[in-house]
């Protein structure tokens, strides 16, 4: 993705400095090396929404002869379970737990199946077919469901947990600026920081927008008349642009900004100047990763720098940055950059704060489905 040898001149150009605190980890800035810690999980796999759970379902499962097994309650929570026979010595089997859905497709041989259900053709139970999904699973909770109302509702779940986009902050910072207010009360950016804006995606009118929105007002104005947004590998992005969200004079804070993008799991932050950024620099809780950008100008070609600062619990997330990262803008630098950028995000699903939230909003929806159709 990148080309480690310097561009004439490059070495003299002032590198990106970021102070050290806990509890951030640092990469990609001055003498700071890609490190992954032992027991860490790096994230590779990138967002693909063009084939969700829910398609998988809606696909395999619905409208054909399959198997729901329900698990109402259970240490690991509840569960449930769809199995279909592929006809060709196979199962495919959808499983949703707290934590996710898992798909698998296992052998007909993999069924241990008792000699004495065997002998009288009884066939497989439940609990059999649980313990070819993971041995460590209450197989003994799992009941056979025939209502022929669960697999509608098992649908209108896959969708109501489909990520339907992604929503990234974007903050100006200029020369001089230190402090959290000063980024939100940039009403304008640089020519740099526009032309970053391009790099990024298309510039769209928000007045009746009928994609992904983030929630951006798309008939009333109240969250600016335009924003950026892109498709990226099947995934709507648009950004919470704050230059181009509206701007209050009597507001010092400029809340209504802060609402989007403090709300936001990664944020990037353009800086123009040479000042050092110190992680605490933004205050929301709920911003688990920012990314650095700063531009340069080589040999008459754009460049940018590139630092990541994240939370200590989200874990690491390729594509890996070099120490002291700096990328030619163009084709190859805009797919890592988005190729980083929704994997930080995917990380960030794995922090306590956010995942205890998706986590409790799973059990709550499973739970309700397995308890209404008993």
């Amino acid at each position: 993705f990148y080309d480690t040898a310097y561009p004439s001149g490059l070495r003299l150009l002032v590198t990106m400095e970021i102070a050290r605190a806990v509890p951030y980890k640092i990469e990609g800035g001055k003498d700071i090396p890609y490190q992954v810690e032992e027991g860490e999980e790096v994230i590779k796999e990138l967002f693909d929404l063009s084939y969700t759970d829910y398609h998988y379902f809606k696909e395999k499962f619905m409208d054909k002869q399959h198997t729901n097994f329900v698990c109402v309650e259970s240490e690991q929570g509840p569960m449930i379970l769809s199995v279909i026979d592929n006809g060709d010595g196979t199962y495919t089997a959808l499983h949703r737990d707290a934590n996710g859905n898992k798909r698998v497709t296992f052998p007909s041989s993999d069924l241990r199946i008792s000699f004495f259900r065997s002998l009288f053709r009884l066939g497989p139970t439940p609990a059999n077919f649980v313990k070819c999904i993971s041995p460590i699973l209450p197989a003994n909770k799992f009941k056979k469901n025939s209502n022929d109302q669960l697999p509608a509702a098992l649908l209108e779940f896959e969708e109501k947990q489909t990520i339907k986009g992604f929503k990234f902050g974007l903050l100006y910072r200029a020369p001089g600026q230190v402090r959290e207010d000063e980024l939100f009360t940039n009403e304008h950016g640089s020519p740099e920081f526009e032309e970053f804006l391009d790099f990024l995606g298309d510039r769209v009118e928000l007045y009746g927008w009928n994609r992904y929105r983030a929630g951006l007002d798309v008939t009333n104005h109240s969250t600016g008349e335009h924003s950026i947004f892109l498709e990226f590998n099947n995934n709507e992005i648009m950004f919470h642009v704050s230059t181009l969200l509206p701007h209050n004079e009597l507001d010092k804070q400029q809340l209504e900004k802060k609402r989007h993008i403090g709300n936001d799991l990664v944020v990037i932050i353009f800086q123009d100047g040479d000042e050092l950024y110190r992680p605490t620099t933004l205050s929301s809780r709920q911003v688990q990763v920012v990314f650095l950008v700063k531009p340069e100008m080589i040999d008459g070609e754009r460049y940018y720098r590139l630092a990541i600062v994240r939370r200590t619990e989200v874990p690491p997330f390729d594509p890996q940055l070099p120490e002291d990262a700096i990328f030619k803008s163009g084709p190859d630098f805009h797919q890592l950059f988005f190729t980083k950028l929704l994997n930080a995000e995917k990380a960030a699903y794995q922090t306590e704060v956010i995942g205890t939230k998706l986590h409790r909003t799973r059990t709550a929806l499973l739970e309700d489905i397995a308890k209404r159709h008993q």
